[in-house]
């Protein structure tokens, strides 16, 4: 996604032999910027108490949903610890590229690549648990559901192309069956794979009883298989962001359609 280029460009634009003292590396930290604007967007305010449509709302939005809120991840409001994480990773990145530590850089911009699929995953779970446990088919839950899996399989593929397979078998789009025991175990195998603890993700909260969902515990982190996880970052970013901006612009083309607006014409109307 776009987050991600900008912090590449800025990587590209990091002058090593920097002096500090005489603002050299600008460029890269302008960038730098746009990357967290991106994130962010602009309805959040300045204190990110805003409702926005971007990620750092979506990680706000489903850190309620799995008791991952606040500065601990172990409450139900709040901003997501994900984005409390990810904002520390932001502030050393810029003050890296500042003072030429490149390389500093990157890492500061893997680990954000990594908490970034925190969300999603969540948001796979979400809706795999509404498919199955409460037995929700609707199909708005198995759109975003699918939404969801399209935009982290990349990176699950690029761990484990058979967990990926399972992803996609129990939440693709035309999926016949979905089951969330499938989902959670597909992902507990390659946490550490993707750079994330099941205490990043969380469990299914039910904020009335006070407790988590029955088969919704948080993941656990010693299913996992292990392995380096920096190729699949890499990998499952591009992927996963060409994935979500595909959705995206389906679903802008059919609502332009259904308001009678297509983005292409047949030629002959458009000559008549």
């Amino acid at each position: 996604m776009y987050v991600i280029r900008e912090f590449e460009d800025a990587i590209d634009d990091c002058n090593v032999q920097c002096d500090p003292s005489v603002n050299c590396n600008d460029d890269a930290v302008h960038a730098w910027d746009e990357g967290v604007a991106f994130y962010t967007g602009s309805l959040e305010g300045s204190d990110g108490s805003g409702d926005g449509y971007l990620l750092y709302s979506l990680a706000d939005k489903r850190c309620q949903n799995f008791k991952t809120c606040g500065p601990k991840g172990d409450s139900t409001s709040g901003t997501a610890k994900i984005n409390i994480d990810i904002f520390s990773e932001f502030a050393s990145g810029q003050m890296n590229l500042n003072l030429g530590n490149c390389e500093a850089a990157r890492e500061n911009k893997n680990r954000i690549s990594q908490l970034m699929g925190v969300p999603l995953i969540q948001g796979v779970l979400r809706y795999a648990h509404k498919i199955d446990s409460l037995e929700d088919t609707s199909e708005k839950s198995r759109a975003e559901g699918a939404v969801f899996a399209a935009a982290i399989l990349p990176r699950l593929h690029a761990c484990s192309p058979g967990d990926a397979a399972t992803l996609y078998n129990n939440m693709g789009v035309g999926a016949t069956s979905t089951s969330l025991s499938a989902v959670r175990s597909a992902f507990e195998r390659n946490l550490a794979c993707m750079g994330i603890q099941g205490s990043d993700v969380g469990g299914i909260y039910d904020a009335e009883a006070g407790a988590y969902f029955k088969h919704a515990s948080p993941l656990n982190d010693n299913k996992s298989s292990g392995g380096s996880g920096k190729l699949g970052i890499i990998l499952g970013s591009v992927f996963g962001a060409i994935a979500l901006l595909s959705l995206i612009f389906m679903a802008y083309m059919m609502r332009r359609e259904k308001e009678g607006r297509p983005v292409f014409k047949n030629p002959e109307e458009e000559l008549a």
